[in-house]
């Protein structure tokens, strides 16, 4: 009701935000409110879009590329255009900045869960291929019965990394400045956000504890269930484990709820079933040719191609209106800010693959401490990093190091997490029988490693990888410019200044240096890392 309320008042660009203990526990359950629908959105977004681009050839590199394209668009470079669009639409109420808040939210969410679901049909086994062939199995069939359980493990990780990716921009989705406009929606991150502007270091412990519980709680009601879950579903189980158990899920599975789920599952089924039957026996009726069906699906295909070339002309012509006073010099200032991010989110990145991947092993591949630390994993994960930077950098001051060294440190702590989820998710699909052999054997060390447990992992790996550069470029937006009381520390690069572009309102300046830093992540995406995942799917596949 609260929600509903909220949504429904009348329009205000900024909300007061009260620093009460009753305020904030209100606001912890908008900010999970909209965190979740974000989800939810990328949920479905996921299963759409990674399946035509994994089964539809034509489709396929125009899709993945337009993927780059967006996953590397900063949370601010969506921010201004669709706020102010939303808000005209709905101009007496806060639907427009709510639904605005949602969609910021799974920008942040759903490109890392489309990676996933992609690679994972791409990766199918050859014998569930063939399986699938031997029993004439359709397309529907085969993707509830091999392809969506084959994805699940991995989907479900990247699932708990896009709720924190959801929770990582809160701060700056709810709490935003553009131009002479203050937009402030009521939520944990806003709270956060005002507790730091007026230095009340009690406000800011209880937000942070409040934080940590929520992820807490959500963790052991709907992850760790859904981790146990999972395991059926894993392509090699080892029957000497004793199972994953979740004291939710158990409750769950004593209550009624299974029950009313199976007759709602046939009832849909049925309908379904039903629908389809009526559909083959109208199109026998009719006698409609096969040629007629496919030369329709051929033009609605054409179609949407043409409406997405169209779309993207218009955005185009757009944007060079936008961007045509831009002067020589300022385009070769954010080529030079875009090198000094693109160093930073190198270096961030080979930092956390340096201890994410042995660590990751060694969690995929021993179950028992599977289930032990994915808690503690996950909490850690999921608290958004923004409201702990001002700390971070206040450390850093106390040390003499400049935030152009110290933003590098800050990209870490925030993208390191989607190589760790990838390479837990590999791990634990590798084959015990192949790691037992190995041990037979006396398969040690780097032989080890080169071996069996890089080419077993070798396809997470990449996504891990991919998703985790995504992830610094985007994090730069907030970790090379940060507020330390009423002090603004300021890193060279290309995230400081889309931030204070965005700011300042200044449009033109924030088209430009967003259309570069994406033109530079779409070439370094194609030129390598899109060979890695054609090496993937091709030579290290677990067969």
């Amino acid at each position: 009701m609260g929600v509903a309320h909220d949504w429904a008042s009348p329009f205000r660009a900024k909300s007061e935000i009260q620093l009460n203990l009753v305020s904030l526990i209100q606001y912890s359950f908008f900010s999970l409110v909209r965190v979740t629908a974000g989800y939810f959105i990328s949920l479905l977004f996921t299963f759409g879009y990674g399946y035509v681009a994994a089964k539809n050839k034509l489709a396929e590199p125009i899709l993945i590329s337009l993927l780059d394209i967006l996953q590397s668009v900063p949370v601010l470079g969506f921010m201004p255009g669709l706020v102010l669009a939303l808000v005209n639409i709905f101009p007496h109420s806060n639907v427009g900045l709510e639904l605005a808040a949602i969609v910021m939210i799974f920008t942040g969410q759903g490109w890392n869960m489309v990676f996933s679901f992609y690679s994972s049909l791409k990766g199918v086994p050859t014998e569930l291929r063939e399986m699938t062939r031997m029993f004439h199995l359709s397309p529907w069939e085969k993707l509830r019965t091999v392809e969506l359980p084959y994805a699940a493990n991995g989907l479900l990780w990247n699932s708990m990394m896009s709720m924190a990716g959801g929770w990582f921009f809160l701060m700056v989705i709810e709490s935003f400045t553009l131009g002479d406009k203050d937009f402030r929606l009521p939520g944990l991150g806003s709270y956060m956000a005002v507790a730091y502007e007026r230095g009340d270091n009690h406000a800011v412990l209880a937000g942070i504890f409040v934080m940590f519980v929520l992820i807490l709680v959500v963790d052991r009601c709907v992850w760790a269930p859904l981790v146990v879950w999972s395991d059926r579903f894993k392509y090699d189980r080892d029957t000497k484990i004793a199972p994953p158990r979740s004291i939710v899920l158990n409750w769950i599975t004593r209550s009624h709820f299974p029950y009313y789920w199976h007759q709602t599952s046939e009832t849909f089924g049925r309908a379904v079933t039903k629908r389809r039957d009526q559909q083959i026996r109208h199109a026998r009726e009719r006698r409609v040719p096969p040629q007629v069906i496919h030369s329709g699906l051929a033009v609605g295909r054409w179609l949407l191609i043409l409406l997405g070339a169209v779309a993207a002309i218009y955005g185009f012509v757009n944007m060079y209106k936008l961007v045509a006073a831009t002067t020589w010099q300022s385009w070769l200032f954010h080529l030079r800010d875009t090198f000094y991010t693109m160093i930073r989110v190198t270096v961030s990145t080979l930092l956390g693959a340096l201890w994410t991947v042995p660590v990751g092993v060694w969690i995929g591949t021993h179950p028992v401490w599977t289930r032990r630390l994915q808690p503690v994993v996950q909490v850690v994960a999921s608290f958004p990093a923004p409201m702990v930077f001002p700390v971070l950098t206040f450390f850093f001051l106390k040390l003499g190091l400049k935030l152009d060294i110290g933003s590098i440190l800050l990209m870490l702590f925030a993208s390191q997490w989607y190589i760790l989820f990838n390479v837990i998710s590999g791990a634990t699909l590798i084959p015990h029988q192949m790691l037992d052999l190995a041990e037979v054997f006396g398969v040690r060390g780097w032989h080890y490693w080169r071996s069996l447990i890089l080419p077993a992992i070798f396809p997470s790996l990449v996504n891990g990888l991919i998703t985790s550069a995504g992830g610094s470029w985007n994090a730069c937006i907030v970790a090379e410019i940060v507020k330390v009381g009423n002090n603004e520390l300021i890193a060279h690069g290309i995230g400081a200044t889309i931030t204070q572009a965005a700011q300042a309102g200044d449009f033109a300046r924030l088209g430009g240096a967003v259309l570069v830093m994406v033109s530079t992540v779409v070439i370094i995406n194609r030129l390598f890392w899109n060979r890695l995942y054609r090496l993937a799917e091709t030579r290290f596949r677990l067969e």
